[in-house]
């Protein structure tokens, strides 16, 4: 397959990509979250609360637990990696209110 013959290739696939991106992300079910009423107030609680709970899981997967800041960015990451759609303020802001809120150095009962 020559240069020209890829490249029409790709432009014929791209359309195809970009539908299928799309509509996952509105097509995702959000489930009511009773856990999220223990996630502290905070800047960046409702981007925790849009792209995480009740999104992919619920958060009673994180709302007890305690990491530091390069822990945070890595979970959000494998959130990224296992099909979160989010842009890079997005994780920043996440792994913001992560860190801060239920970073290793918060108290245990921070998150009521």
């Amino acid at each position: 397959m020559n240069t020209a013959q890829r490249s029409a290739r790709l432009l014929l696939l791209a359309p195809a990509v970009i539908l299928s991106l799309g509509a996952s992300s509105p097509g995702q079910t959000r489930r009511p979250d009773p856990f999220a009423a223990k996630l502290p107030d905070g800047e960046g609680k409702q981007a925790v609360l849009e792209f995480c709970a009740g999104a992919c899981h619920l958060s009673d997967h994180f709302v007890d637990l305690r990491k530091t800041p390069e822990e945070w960015r890595k979970t959000v990451l494998q959130m990224v990696a296992n099909g979160a759609q989010l842009f890079p303020e997005d994780v920043d802001t996440i792994t913001k209110y992560l860190s801060t809120n239920l970073g290793s150095n918060a108290p245990a009962n921070a998150a009521k």
